[in-house]
């Protein structure tokens, strides 16, 4: 199902639940339950030859001479279906036993979280739910409740509480309470069973789905066909359920926390994940360039960040982008707005204001005693998976650092250096260091396309509109800035015009889709690539040659030609075809395109050996091409 067809069938649904929801909840219920008739079918397929089978065991039992007959008799057709039979078998029985992979992350015991396990306990008296069996810390900005099936499909749900150490650092503890109530009442039920079925329905058949992409043999890739034809289907008419379910759990939230702490919980956390990408791990990544190892620590980094630098103009340009973002069909959670409105909290322009950080953390009230210990072991965790990247990372910027030195050092700088000094800071420093070097760039060169692009971004991070220009002209002038260029467009008229959104968004994937078959048309080369004569620099010339030199001993002669793309003629792309000497043992051809192909040539470039591509050896003397190296 395409994406606008998802779209206009959610549509049509919102309308439906909103005129006549008894009819709609009932069709809801119907294409949910199909799920377990396609289970039955997907298992029935393994019961039919298996019930075949036992029953010619026992026919053989009691009629012995009379099955041999029949076997001698239909002997071709048994052994034609035995195979897909058996495949069916273990296609069927490995989608039953099939293990689901545990949720990830630290667990707690509850010696080590008293004060929480407290509040857990109270949670489910109250909402009368089921039990609360694992609870785990992980390194996000993030809570959810998941039910991991101990035996795949069989079920016999461990339910798992998921709670992020960042997000627990943010928030007070009765708007950490508000969160709690909102997970725990999607597990619950408690304002409706129908809610709760239709939330662990869609998230098994998420975990199926997720799985099915693992198959490979013919049976198994069956029943997946059968799940993906299903899947849009489901998740299109469980949507609206899903999303009412929701509000449902904010009202949950409401009842348990109060009102003010709910809403403050989910504003407190649109704008932490949003200072987080934005300032956070950029503050992170500068600390990079001075700091050779990973620092020990981040956790404590974070929450004096919260204090520091989240102030109350950051909160308030947060608050601000969440408030416009729209509820739409990419997601089942509500816009921030709707949600608000939904449980009759206002957002006023002193809400941000208001928000100053908790006296006390929830994480320092529900995690003592042991919160040092857990923040440590998170780090350490985190410090190690992070250790070899930093390490390269440390080691690129020192040598960028030093590069800047030096084109600082320049008396007169060229269009060249002034955009690579300006792509340094970009590596090296903060954004407000790096606009003035992108002015100074497109003073000299007013239509650099690398230059107008990153300065388009620049912009629109700052919410200045003005940005859409230069990033049409970027996208003009190369193809490749089309999707990235779309994308940021998108995300910045996402929660300001939706109908700009939808355009650029339709662009972006356009364009993606476009570049993804360049790219595959460039990676590789039949014997019917149209060839014609290329216009080679000198400086190209020398490059290559230079490049055969150290990585092509046992070229004889290579000449330079360029391919027409079928994708995008305007397209430029070089194909360097060269002959060996043809006295060598063996055919070295192979081995020397591999070494050359991962040579850094001066555009965009296809080897090949015309020992294998025999007959552009004629093309290359019918345009009269000179060979660009001769030894």
């Amino acid at each position: 199902m395409e994406q606008e067809q998802f779209d206009a069938l959610i549509s049509r649904l919102e309308r439906s639940a909103a005129e006549r929801p008894g009819r709609y909840r009932l069709v809801a219920v119907s294409v949910a339950l199909l799920g377990f008739l396609i289970l039955a079918v997907a298992f029935g397929f393994a019961f039919i030859p298996a019930v075949a089978l036992v029953a010619l065991g026992v026919l053989f039992a009691f009629k012995a001479a009379a099955v041999l007959l029949l076997l001698l008799k239909l002997g071709k057709l048994v052994l034609v279906l035995a195979i897909p039979a058996w495949t069916m078998i273990r296609s069927s029985v490995s989608l039953l036993f099939s293990r689901f992979p545990p949720p990830q992350g630290r667990e707690l015991t509850r010696d080590e979280a008293p004060r929480l396990f407290q509040q857990l306990d109270e949670l489910r008296q109250r909402l009368k739910g089921p039990a609360i069996h694992k609870v785990l810390v992980v390194d996000e900005i993030n809570a959810a409740i998941v039910q991991h099936p101990r035996f795949g499909v069989l079920g016999w749900e461990q339910n798992v509480l998921i709670l992020g150490l960042p997000l627990l650092q943010s928030l007070g503890e009765g708007e950490a309470l508000a969160v709690l109530a909102h997970e725990y009442g999607h597990l619950s039920g408690y304002h409706g069973r129908l809610g709760g079925f239709i939330y662990r329905f869609r998230a098994a058949w998420g975990r199926l789905q997720q799985l099915s992409v693992q198959w490979t043999d013919w049976g198994s890739r069956l029943i997946a066909r059968l799940f993906r034809w299903y899947a849009p289907y489901f998740n299109a008419y469980t949507f609206v359920l899903a999303r009412q379910n929701e509000y449902v759990a904010d009202q949950t939230a409401v009842e348990i926390a109060g009102r003010q702490n709910t809403a403050n919980a989910l504003i407190r956390t649109s704008i932490t994940a949003q200072f987080a990408d934005a300032t956070f791990w950029p503050a992170i990544e500068r600390r990079i360039v001075i700091e050779p190892e990973p620092p020990a620590d981040r956790s404590a980094f974070w929450e004096h960040s919260l204090r520091s630098s989240l102030d109350s103009q950051q909160r308030a340009r947060f608050l601000d982008v969440a408030r416009q973002r729209q509820t739409d069909h990419a997601n089942t959670h509500p816009a921030l707005k709707d949600r608000l409105a939904a449980i009759g909290a206002q957002i006023d322009d002193k809400a941000a204001l208001r928000l100053e950080p908790p006296p006390l953390s929830a994480a320092s009230a529900w995690l003592a005693p042991s919160i040092e210990k857990i923040a440590a072991e998170m780090d350490g965790s985190w410090r190690q998976r992070v250790a070899e990247q930093w390490h390269k990372r440390h080691a690129h910027l020192r040598e960028r650092q030093q590069r800047l030195a030096e084109i600082d050092a320049c008396q007169e700088l060229s269009i060249e250096q002034l955009w690579e000094r300006a792509a340094l800071l970009g590596e090296l420093h903060a954004d407000a260091e790096v606009m003035p070097a992108i002015d100074t760039l497109l003073r000299r060169a007013p239509e650099h396309p690398p230059g107008r692009f990153h300065r388009g971004i620049l912009l629109l991070e700052r919410g200045e509109e003005a940005g859409i220009a230069d990033l049409e002209f970027a996208m003009s002038k190369d193809k490749e800035a089309v999707p990235p260029g779309c994308e940021a467009a998108w995300r910045f008229y996402l929660s300001r015009d939706p109908e700009k959104a939808k355009a650029y968004g339709q662009r972006w994937q356009e364009g993606s889709e476009l570049l993804a078959r360049i790219r595959a048309e460039r990676a590789s080369m039949g014997q019917d690539a149209q060839l014609v004569a290329a216009d080679v620099t000198p400086e190209m010339k020398s490059a290559v040659a230079q490049i055969l030199l150290e990585h092509g001993q046992a070229v004889r002669r290579a000449y330079v030609v360029r391919r027409i793309l079928k994708t995008d003629p305007s397209l430029v792309q070089y194909v360097l075809a060269f002959e060996t000497d043809p006295t060598l043992v063996g055919n070295p051809g192979p081995e020397i395109v591999k070494q050359l192909a991962q040579q850094s040539f001066p555009g965009s470039f296809f080897v090949v050996h015309l020992g294998t591509y025999k007959h552009f050896r004629k093309k290359i003397e019918e345009l009269g091409v000179e060979p660009v190296f001769a030894r």
